[in-house]
């Protein structure tokens, strides 16, 4: 992606089932809408310390996606943004993001470990939903709501954190 670019638009690279990686240029500052679901052979990317929105589908479905870095600067992570990546194992939050999408790491079955920063006030319809190979958990005090679904099918979760300031 030439330096120039700002915006990486919807469906940009969709569907590219030979992109295995991808360098985004420093001044990206938003990943649109399913701009690399289902890019099979994904394997890893860095997104720059410029990107604020990484969009809805973002990642969905890009199965050998094993590994993420989301910059600081990262403040909502849409909607299904990594759904279906079933190769992922683990995956940081950065202390800037505030809204987990629905539905935004379902599927990720090899997902073992997931660290949610104190910023986070929402976790949206079913956003670890199928995780499971999900072991623990930790819901930070910031958390004020779990929409339904969060945790569904999470058969391997032993150990769920949750804060006195949240209500169930």
């Amino acid at each position: 992606i030439p330096d120039g670019v700002t915006h990486i638009g919807s469906w940009a690279f969709e569907g590219c089932t030979n992109l295995t990686s991808i360098i985004i240029p420093d001044n990206v500052t938003e990943i649109g809408r399913s701009a690399f679901s289902d890019c099979t052979r994904l394997t890893s990317i860095t997104i720059p310390d410029s990107v604020t929105d990484i969009g809805e589908s973002a990642f969905a479905f890009c199965e050998s996606l094993t590994s993420i870095t989301i910059p600081a600067s990262v403040t909502k992570i849409g909607d299904r943004a990594f759904s279906d990546c079933e190769s992922l194992s683990s995956i940081i939050i950065p202390e800037g993001v505030t809204h987990i999408g629905s539905w935004a790491f379902e599927g990720c079955t090899n997902l073992t470990s997931i660290t949610i920063p104190h910023g986070v006030t929402e976790l949206g319809v079913g956003a670890f939903r199928s995780c499971i190979s999900l072991k623990s958990i930790t819901i930070p005090n910031g958390v004020t709501e779990i929409d339904r679904y969060a945790f569904d099918e999470c058969s391997s979760l032993k150990l769920l954190v949750v804060p006195d300031s949240l209500s169930i």
